[in-house]
């Protein structure tokens, strides 16, 4: 089965902050059946985000599948306090790569 990353797919894929210790992640889509195709696929779990990471399933805070805006949300726990020492990101808004690199099997 062959497979499209999910920025090839997704019409917006963006990370910001969700105050001082959390990172929140939206998938946003245009077309209900590409929301769907992604949403049924499997590919997108708190597993995949985690593992995509390189953190624990726990380090996951919330996840919705929010059919009426076609979105995905997930938040992470920051791995460091928003402008603690080592802190790259004030604003959050650089993480989502790797979340946009994650496999999503084509229909």
């Amino acid at each position: 089965m062959s497979s499209k990353p999910l920025r090839e797919i997704a019409d917006i894929v963006r990370s910001k902050n969700a105050g001082p210790y959390r990172i929140t992640f939206d998938i946003m889509f245009t077309d209900r059946a590409r929301y769907e195709a992604v949403r049924d696929s499997g590919a997108i779990t708190p597993q995949t985000v985690a593992d995509a990471y390189g953190i624990e399933l726990s380090q996951i805070s919330s996840f919705f599948k929010i059919d009426q805006a076609m979105a995905i949300k997930v938040t992470i726990i920051r791995p460091r306090a928003q402008g603690a020492a080592g802190d790259g990101d004030m604003y959050g808004c650089q993480h989502h790569v790797p979340l946009m690199n994650i496999a999503v099997p084509a229909t």
